[in-house]
């Protein structure tokens, strides 16, 4: 089964600005058989991987709070290997981070279904305090 690794949350703000340029990077493990089946139905997406921000919440609710959604990526693109390096940029106001009251805790949530069997796989990046 596809798995997730090396999930990194990166957040540089520019308070001039009031913005915040947030990155999320992370690998993509695919199997030999799913790799197999990737290259000989090229054309076909066999894999869909989603990243979200959220903001996480101890409060009374303890529901974290969605606060963005990335574009989704399809797997295979036009060079399917067994290790795939992914990406998300997006340059956001820093409002959109200001989740909590004080202290904002934010994280990424990566996503990966599996088209075929709608098996999904989940991982979560660490989590970046700030006040925005």
């Amino acid at each position: 089964m596809a798995a997730i690794s090396g999930a990194k949350l990166t957040i540089k703000r520019d308070t001039s600005r009031n913005t915040a340029d947030v990155k999320v990077t992370c690998k993509v493990h695919f199997t030999g058989l799913e790799l197999c089946l990737m290259k000989l139905c090229a054309k076909s997406p066999w894999f869909k991987l989603k990243c979200q921000l959220w903001g996480a919440d101890s409060g009374l609710t303890g529901s974290d709070d969605f606060l963005y959604a990335f574009a989704p990526y399809y797997f295979p693109d036009g060079t399917p290997s067994a290790t795939e390096s992914r990406s998300f940029d997006v340059t956001v106001g820093e409002s959109l981070l200001d989740e909590d009251l004080g202290k904002d805790e934010v994280y990424g949530r990566l996503i990966l279904t599996n088209l075929f069997n709608r098996i999904d796989t989940r991982k979560n990046t660490n989590q970046v305090t700030g006040h925005f």
